[in-house]
C-alpha cells in the first residue's frame, strides 16, 4: 500500500497549508485556491474532512466509508438497478450503465438520475446493447424510467422514455433506435422548475445524414449535442409525460467533440436557465479547453449560442474535457459549480485534476474566482500527472449546511478499490 488509506480524523487536517501547489506537465504553478486546508476560507466554503484512496491501495480496517449521514439523505433507499434489462427490440436485452467499477452506486446521490417529491420518486437509467461508456456502446444509449409512489418500497416497471407524439423507434427528436442514441450524463442534478416541470439534462450522439453514420466532423472519438428533457408528473404521480425543445450544437472548430454532460440551473435573478457543458480540444491542441455556457429564456426549450464559461469578472479559465456540475444547495440557496480548473490549457481529457468548488455569480454569470476552494489535487509523490478526479457523486446533508463529494480515483485505466470522499461545509 502506498500509504494508509486513512487520511485524517475529522477536522484535524484543516490546520496548515494555505496555498495549493500543483506540479504538472505544464511546469510548477502556484495555483492559489483560497487557503485550501485553512479553517478560514472565503464565503464559508471549507473542506472539513476527507478520506483518500489511491489507485493500488488495498482497502483495510483503516478505511472510513462514506458517512451514513449523507447516504440516501434526500430520499429513501431504493432497489438497485439490474445489470441488464429486457427490451422489445430485436437484440432482446441491454446492459445498464451502472459502472460498478467506480464503486459509487447505492449512495442516493443527487446526481444519480433520481428525483423525489414526497413519497413520489422518479428514477432514470441508461442502457445500451453494447458496452457502456465506449465508442461502440455509448452512441446506442437509450433512457428508461420507473416511478414509486410509496417512498421507494415498490416501483413500476422500467418504461422507455418516449416524447408525447413520438414512437418507440423514434423516442426523442434526433434519435432512431438501432441507429443512434442519447443519455442523461449521471453527473448532473434533476430538478423541478418554478413552473413545476422536471428538468433532465441530456446529451445526444447525433446522426450524420450525408455520411449515414454517427456525426463526428473532427474525427475526435465522439461528438455530442446537449439539451434538456422536460417531464411533467401526471395528476396522480403514477406517470410522467415527456417533452423536449431543441438540441444545442457547437461548431467543431470551437470544441472538437461538441457539447457533452450538460448541467442546468434555474437562475434566481431573472428566471432564465443556465447550462454548462463539457467541451474538448481533442485532436486540436491549439484550441483552448473550455467548459461552455448557454442560456434559455423559454424554460429550456431553446438555447443561446454557446460561449465559454468564465469567471464572474469575464476572464477565461481552462478546463479539461470532463464533467462539471451546477448545484444549488437546498440549505443555503446558493448556486455552486464543481469541476476541474487548470492553470494551463488542457490536452483533451487531461489533466482531470485538481477538483474544485466555487460559488456562481448569478447576476454577472460566472464562477467567482475568490470563492474557489480546492477539493483535492494530484499527490505528486503517489500519482501520475493524469490521475482523474472526476465523475463524482454529490450528497447533501439533511440537516447541516454540508455536502459530501465522493469519487473513485482513476489512473492509467485502473480504478481505486474504494471511493475517496470529501466533506464540505457550505456556510
Amino acid at each position: 500500500m502506498k500509504r494508509k488509506v486513512l487520511e485524517s480524523s475529522r477536522r484535524n487536517f484543516v490546520k496548515g497549508v494555505s496555498t495549493l501547489i500543483v506540479t504538472s506537465k505544464f511546469g510548477l504553478n502556484q495555483f492559489r485556491i483560497n487557503k485550501l486546508f485553512s479553517p478560514m476560507t472565503h464565503d464559508g466554503l471549507k473542506v472539513i474532512d476527507k478520506e483518500v484512496v489511491f489507485v493500488g491501495d488495498q482497502v483495510d480496517g483503516f478505511y472510513r466509508p462514506v458517512s451514513s449521514e449523507f447516504i440516501f439523505s434526500q430520499f429513501p433507499e431504493i432497489p438497485e438497478v439490474p445489470e441488464s434489462i429486457p427490451v422489445h427490440f430485436p437484440w432482446k436485452v441491454e446492459t445498464s450503465a451502472t459502472f460498478p467499477e467506480r464503486s459509487l452506486n447505492g449512495f442516493g446521490a443527487l446526481n444519480e438520475g433520481i428525483y423525489s417529491e414526497g413519497p413520489n420518486i422518479l428514477q432514470i437509467i441508461a442502457t445500451t446493447p453494447g458496452k457502456p461508456d465506449t465508442k461502440g456502446g455509448s452512441p446506442s444509449y437509450k433512457n428508461w424510467y420507473r416511478v414509486s409512489n410509496d417512498s421507494g418500497k415498490t416501483f413500476s416497471d422500467f418504461r422507455l422514455i418516449v416524447l408525447e407524439g413520438n414512437s418507440e423507434n423514434n423516442p426523442i427528436d434526433g434519435v432512431e433506435i438501432g441507429r443512434n442514441g442519447y443519455t442523461i450524463p449521471f453527473t448532473s442534478v434533476i430538478f423541478r422548475s418554478h413552473q413545476g416541470e422536471l428538468m433532465v439534462p441530456i446529451h445526444l450522439h447525433p446522426w450524420d445524414e450525408k455520411k449515414k453514420e454517427i456525426y463526428n466532423p473532427a474525427n475526435a472519438y465522439l461528438f455530442g449535442d446537449s439539451g434538456v428533457l422536460i417531464g411533467k408528473w401526471a395528476p396522480d404521480f403514477k406517470d410522467v409525460a415527456w417533452k423536449f425543445g431543441n438540441w444545442l450544437r457547437i461548431d467543431h472548430q470551437l470544441s472538437t467533440r461538441g457539447l457533452f454532460e450538460p448541467s442546468v440551473a434555474e437562475l434566481k435573478t431573472d428566471g432564465r436557465f443556465a447550462m454548462v457543458m463539457r467541451g474538448s480540444n481533442h485532436t486540436q491542441a491549439d484550441l483552448p479547453g473550455y467548459t461552455w455556457l448557454s442560456f434559455s429564456n423559454d424554460q429550456c426549450r431553446t438555447w443561446s449560442d454557446p460561449v465559454p464559461f468564465t469567471y464572474s469578472n469575464g476572464k477565461n479559465f481552462y478546463t479539461p474535457a470532463s464533467c462539471s456540475t451546477l448545484f444549488r444547495s437546498e440549505k443555503t440557496g446558493t448556486l455552486y459549480w464543481i469541476g476541474n480548473v487548470l492553470p494551463e490549457n488542457s490536452n483533451g481529457n487531461n489533466p482531470r485534476n485538481p477538483l474544485v468548488i466555487g460559488r456562481v455569480d448569478e447576476h454577472n454569470f460566472g464562477l467567482i474566482k475568490e470563492s474557489i476552494v480546492g477539493i483535492d489535487f494530484r499527490h505528486k509523490e503517489s500519482e501520475s500527472e493524469n490521475v482523474e478526479l472526476s465523475n463524482y457523486k454529490i450528497m447533501e446533508h439533511a440537516d447541516l449546511d454540508e455536502i459530501l463529494i465522493a469519487l473513485t480515483r482513476r489512473e492509467k485505466g485502473k480504478w481505486a478499490q474504494a471511493p475517496s470522499w470529501y466533506r464540505i461545509e457550505l456556510s
